[in-house]
């Protein structure tokens, strides 16, 4: 029997279909990557990354700046942070910068809105407060955090906080000062904290959200064994467990907060290497799965992603140690569904895909590289539509 084809009724259709494809869906988003700009990068780049799917759009530079390393959205997505990673930044002595643009979530165009200094060098790492109200960074060479208020949702306002830290440690070349590596606002609102590699510790402040104020805190800090380096840390979602990566020792540690206090009780660590495994190496970042079952660090030596499964005594357990494909993974992501982690080969110009086992958390390599030069930081964002 011949089959008839509605030809007016299939092209109709054939329009919706691509129209749709083209529009996106409820799977996709804009992904931003912060890079080093040296070599052939100009600044901020994005592409479009479907959830459901694993492919994406070609790459494109969304923001020309100068050495936007780190990145934060803005909660109502409307708008990015970025830390300018400079030691002489607009002409002001010893001091980065932190940048704000305002976010197109359909188109995923990013319009600089404003930029103010540091009064630290090397701004390496900020957060946005939970609320929208201000943002925080840290100083690596510096050794010094800071907040400023925001105005509306993409404003920089006033400088509201500032604090120098001072000391050392044992490593004669690498903590002879303090480094500020991390920031983060502990969960309940009142404590903010920050780790720092040159002192071998986790600085502890108070902060008023009133005024943006940071305040002193007893006790100040929470020591991690000498030389140890703590670059990151992150906050269970689903628990009172704190995880804070040791960059120069490799080491994963695991932490009971205490939300009354500001405290740190010390459970475990474990390296986040295999053991066999003797060369030079330190790590980056480390992100907890949506889950809170299981967690990522990064490693840069090894190059190679650890998987840690954690009990609910904070007991660690590497469950897998999987290579990135590239050199010097940095900083990564976990995508909002928890099914993809995104790697950033900072030395192969190179973004590499795993897809993520939700039940063992256990990652396998998808699909080919995305092409980005010196990539760090991954950001995810929901498209309008």
């Amino acid at each position: 029997m011949t089959k008839i084809f509605n030809f007016p009724l299939l092209l109709i259709s054939m329009c919706i279909l691509l129209s749709s494809i083209s529009a996106g869906n409820a799977d996709d988003y804009h992904v931003y990557v912060g890079t080093y700009t040296k070599g052939e990068s100009e600044g901020i780049y994005n592409f479009r990354f479907n959830s459901d799917t694993g492919s994406f759009s070609d790459v494109n530079l969304a923001a020309k700046a100068s050495n936007p390393s780190f990145l934060a959205i803005h909660p109502s997505s409307d708008s990015l942070f970025a830390v300018l990673e400079d030691s002489n930044w607009d002409g002001v002595e010893n001091s980065g910068g932190i940048a704000s643009y305002q976010l197109d979530r359909k188109t995923g165009d990013l319009e600089f809105v404003a930029a103010k200094p540091t009064y630290g060098a090397h701004p390496c790492h900020l957060e946005v407060h939970p609320k929208g109200t201000y943002v925080f960074f840290a100083n690596y060479t510096g050794g010094s955090i800071g907040a400023y208020a925001i105005k509306g949702s993409r404003n920089l306002g006033s400088l509201t906080g500032f604090v120098q830290h001072t000391g050392g440690s044992i490593h004669r070349t690498r903590q002879k000062s303090p480094h500020g590596h991390s920031i983060h606002l502990a969960p309940g609102g009142k404590f903010l904290m920050s780790a720092d590699l040159g002192v071998d510790c986790i600085w502890v402040h108070s902060f008023n959200p009133v005024d943006g104020t940071i305040g002193d805190h007893h006790p100040s800090k929470i020591p991690v064994r000498p030389g140890s380096g703590p670059r990151h840390f992150a906050f269970n979602p689903t628990s009172d467990q704190v995880l804070v990566l040791n960059e120069m020792s490799s080491e994963l540690s695991s932490y009971q907060y205490n939300k009354k206090k500001g405290t740190l009780a010390f459970q475990d660590k474990l390296k986040t290497l295999p053991t066999d495994y003797k060369k030079n190496n330190s790590t980056a970042e480390v992100v907890f799965h949506p889950n809170g079952k299981f967690s990522y660090s990064s490693n840069r030596g090894h190059d190679s992603i650890a998987v840690f499964e954690t009990s609910k005594k904070g007991k660690l357990n590497r469950v897998q140690v999987i290579k990135t494909g590239g050199k010097t993974p940095r900083n990564f992501n976990l995508g909002p569904t928890g099914n993809w982690l995104l790697a950033a080969n900072q030395n192969s110009n190179t973004i590499t895909l795993f897809k993520v086992d939700s039940k063992s958390g256990k990652l396998t390599a998808f699909g080919e590289p995305i092409h980005i030069p010196n990539p760090v930081c991954v950001r995810f964002v929901k498209i309008r539509e």
